[in-house]
Order: structure tokens, then sequence, then C-alpha cells
């Protein structure tokens, strides 16, 4: 749990009266709810997308609504509230993905919980799923002065704003470093594919020393003169003050669009049980790989997301088997024998 909400979230309680009062207002940062519900969940995500698309927010559960006043809540109960399960409903409602903490403070003796989001990165955070009359497919969520709603053309036009200008600052860039090292001189690298583009590369190529430093404690590099897999197989040249190891370069991809999946959604797309899933991402060994899965923050701890390379090899393999149902449980013998083991 992050210790600046937890402090903001006193400084939101402590703005109250001796007999309980609450005198913060609800905002464009901030709402208050009661308790927490799993059959409100539609209308927390709601907020909670609204704050990701503004300058983000807190949700704080324990304080009664008219008058607001601190009543606080079960401890216990809302600790059980399961990390993975709201990460799965925020993947399966919005993208790209929303950055978000949960925890629980003591104020005055009694017990108050809250989820902290924060701003999106990369703007606007859609809803992809209807959820009732409350979330709608398509729809782009604003929060206004204490309430979330349908984003409005104003604020959905400086969003547009906000997203060309940055784009166009990273495209200066990008052009003002072209210009430095020369056209001819220079080679396209796709983080996605791995694969390098240009005219003028032969067998080796030169990292600028700033992405080197920018790099060297994100990504291991090749040793020059040693093979990965096998004799005779290509190595990358290193130049440069930079110590190389024996690994393979794996760059730092974005997990908002080049992880897309949970094991949940790769079930979905392979039509099977999600365990089913989870066993063969074990039997292949993906969430030993960059290609395949990352490890990112979910709140109070991690999950793994997949890429769409990670849905392809599972799908190949079992391609291969033309029993399918026979091959899945022999696999899930294999997991649960390792698992005691």
């Amino acid at each position: 749990m992050s210790r600046v909400y937890e402090d903001r979230v006193k400084e939101i309680l402590a703005n109250s009266s001796d007999d309980g009062k609450v005198k913060s207002r609800e905002s464009t940062s901030l709402e208050f709810k009661e308790n927490f519900g799993f059959k409100s969940l539609a209308k927390y995500l709601k907020t909670i997308c609204a704050f990701a698309n503004t300058q983000g927010g807190i949700l704080v559960f324990g304080v009664t609504d008219n008058p607001r006043t601190l009543k606080g809540i079960d401890k216990d109960k809302f600790e059980q509230i399961k990390i993975e399960q709201l990460s799965t409903y925020l993947s399966e409602y919005f993208s790209p993905e929303i950055h978000w903490d949960i925890g629980v403070v003591t104020f005055k003796r009694k017990h108050y919980g809250f989820i902290a989001i924060k701003e999106a990165d990369d703007k606007p955070v859609i809803c992809k799923k209807n959820s009732g009359d409350v979330l709608k497919d398509g729809d782009i969520y604003y929060r206004y002065r204490g309430t979330s709603k349908r984003i409005e053309f104003p604020e959905l036009k400086r969003m547009q704003i906000e997203i060309r200008e940055k784009e166009r600052k990273l495209w200066m860039e990008h052009i003002e470093k072209i210009s430095r090292i020369g056209p001819k001189n220079v080679a396209l690298l796709d983080l996605y594919s791995g694969k390098m583009e240009s005219s003028n590369i032969a067998n080796n190529f030169v990292i600028d020393e700033e992405l080197l430093a920018g790099l060297k404690n994100e990504v291991s590099f090749v040793q020059e003169g040693h093979f990965k897999e096998k004799e005779g197989a290509p190595t990358l040249k290193l130049v440069g003050n930079l110590a190389p190891v024996d690994t393979v370069v794996v760059p730092n991809l974005d997990p908002n669009k080049d992880y897309p999946f949970l094991v949940k959604h790769l079930a979905d797309e392979l039509q099977i049980r999600s365990y089913d899933a989870q066993v063969l991402v074990w039997k292949l060994g993906l969430k030993n790989s960059k290609r395949y899965a990352i490890e990112v923050d979910a709140g109070a701890s991690t999950i793994f997301k997949y890429s769409k390379y990670a849905l392809t090899a599972i799908r190949d393999d079992l391609a291969k088997h033309e029993d399918k149902k026979e091959y899945l449980a022999n696999a899930s013998k294999e997991y649960q024998s390792r698992n005691k083991g």
C-alpha cells in the first residue's frame, strides 16, 4: 500500500468536526461511500474509470451520505477483497489498463477503506463491455464536480489536444536525434516484434549511448563473442561503456498494449477453462520470457499479463494434439504433481 495515498486519506478524514461531520466535499478527485459491496461494483468501476481519465482520485469507504459522517467499516471484510478479482473486472470492462491501489487506514479508532486511482498515462480509458444501465460499451467516463458521467465535448476535445501534443513532442525528440545522428546512420527497432529495419545495416549496429544509458538498468545484452543457444548463432555487438552479460536482449514493453491478456482472456480466446489455460502457461514456461508474459503491479500484489505471442504459442501447442481433452487432462496431472512436489 502506498504511504502517499494512506496519508492523503487521513488528511481527508481529519478535516472533520468533533461530532464526526466530514468537511471535505466530493470533487473531481474524491468520492465517499458508506460501504463496499460487489452489488455496486459497476458504479465503482465507472468512478474509477472517470478518475483515471481526469486527474486521478480516491474512493473512500466508511463515510455516510447526507450528512457525511465518519462511520468506519469492517476492516476484516474489506481486506477480503481479492486484488486479482478486482483487476480482472477492470481489465474486462476497460482499456487501456488502469493503475490503482487499495488499502485501509485507522482514524480515531475506526477503520476506513480506500481505492486510489492514478491518472492514466494513455488516455482515453474506454469502456468495452456493457453492465446493466451503468456501463456502456464505447463510453468514455469523466469526473465532474463530484459525479462520474459520460465525457462531454469540451473535455473530450481537450483530451484529444493533449494526446496530439504529447505525440508531437515525442516525434520532435525522435526527429532531433535522427538529425543529429544522420538519416543514413539510423535504424528502426520495433520493440514489439524485435525486428530491425535499415537500408545500411549489415551484421552489426550501434546503439546510441544516450539510449544505452537509459536502458542499461532495464535490459540485458548478449556478450560479444558468446552465443546464447547454439554455436554459430548471430550475436549483438556492444559499443559504449556497458558491461555485457550472457542473456538475451529484452526491452521493456508497454503492459497496456503489448500484454492485453489475463489468463481468463486467454481461456476465452482458446475456448478452454481458465484453469486449463493456467496449466498450459506453466507447461510451456511462458512466465519465464518477456516475449510471452510480464508481471505488473495490481494494487497490493502483482499479476501476470500475456502477449499475443503467448496466445499463439498455446494455440499452436493445442493444435498438435488431436485429443485435446486427453492432452489437457494429462497436463493437469503434471501440473498438480509438480505443485505437490
